[in-house]
């Protein structure tokens, strides 16, 4: 966890406020992935997202019944078409063993996106030590899985829009502090860091970003270029 307790304010605070946009539907699916693989890492967090949802659930039925599109019903049978697609894949992707053990142990509401993205394509170099797996959320953010290896770090980088980094398995660390399961990193435009796996376990951390990255050092310089 955080080294002070003023820290460790700042992350209850910061889940209770997600968990409340969570049961009030106010969150990207990127953020309500967050949210539900938070919760299986900190303890109550279960319980606490369910009485959230419950008391979300009682205020939404003592609201006026709203009118649905024209084509609501269509939507619906659209959706439940492309999640059926998807099975093929996802059991594709867990047939290969060797992938299985690397996604099985992270959080149970991660595996399902994280098997389906391996089905995709499997993980990218991100770097020495850093490999990433996007999530296909049908989300307006970008969602990641990160794996950096004990000592190895993330290239610095400014953002240029908010980013939620939740820790799910060892720890890292940056400029403002050290991160360790069930902790919550935000940064937004301005704050530069460069996020460092600390020793021990390998860290597994899912990255959810409202907007681009921006790289220094050689790797903005080739960002610079490739843009132009």
């Amino acid at each position: 966890m955080l080294a002070s307790a003023q820290a460790r304010l700042s992350q209850l605070d910061l889940r209770e406020r997600l968990t409340s946009a969570y049961a009030s539907g106010a969150l990207d699916a990127g953020l309500r992935l967050l949210v539900e693989t938070q919760a299986c890492l900190t303890p109550g967090g279960v319980e606490d997202l369910g009485h959230a949802e419950a008391l979300a659930g009682a205020l939404f039925e003592m609201e006026g019944p709203a009118a649905l599109r024209p084509d609501a019903l269509e939507s619906v049978f659209l959706r439940i078409a492309n999640d059926q697609d998807a099975d093929p894949r996802r059991e594709a992707a867990r047939r290969a063993g060797a992938v299985i053990d690397e996604i099985l142990h992270l959080p149970k509401p991660i595996q399902d996106a994280a098997l389906a993205a391996i089905g995709r394509g499997g993980w990218s170099f991100g770097g020495p030590g850093l490999r990433t797996l996007a999530l296909d959320l049908g989300s307006n953010v970008k969602a990641e899985i990160m794996r950096i290896e004990p000592g190895w770090r993330a290239p610095r980088h400014d953002h240029g829009g908010a980013e939620f980094t939740l820790v799910m398995t060892g720890a890292f660390e940056d400029e403002r502090g050290l991160y360790g399961i069930g902790d919550i990193a935000v940064a937004g435009p301005g704050v530069t860091h460069r996020p460092t796996a600390s020793p021990g376990a390998v860290c597994y951390a899912l990255a959810v970003t409202e907007g681009p990255l921006a790289f220094t050092g050689p790797l903005g310089l080739l960002q610079k270029i490739w843009r132009h």
